[in-house]
């Protein structure tokens, strides 16, 4: 009967354990983000300059994860993305699509 209650405690024990490091997990990637999004939020990087394509024009812009994605229409119908690093200015990649005749 004793090895039974002892058994019953150190199973509520695990529990209590289990329980207190899920929540610890939760808080400091909830946190951790938030953070992340300060930094890169708070270095400047100066004046950054890039030319686009003869005739194109900006679609959109979209912001997300530190990073800019740049939406330009070329005006031969097709289109590019260019994405930035938002914490040095630099262009980190372009996708490039073509229409189709």
């Amino acid at each position: 009967m004793q090895a039974l209650k002892a058994l019953v405690i150190f199973m509520g024990v695990l529990i209590l354990a289990g329980l207190g490091l899920l929540v610890y997990g939760l808080m400091t990637r909830i946190g951790g983000e938030q953070d992340e999004t300060r930094v890169t939020a708070a270095q400047p990087f100066g004046k950054a300059e890039y030319t686009m394509p003869a005739g194109a024009n900006i679609a959109g812009i979209s912001i997300d994860n530190g990073r800019a994605i740049v939406d330009i229409r070329k005006s031969d119908g097709g289109a590019e993305l260019r994405v930035f690093d938002l914490s040095t200015g630099r262009p980190s990649g372009t996708i490039r699509l073509k229409a189709v005749p």
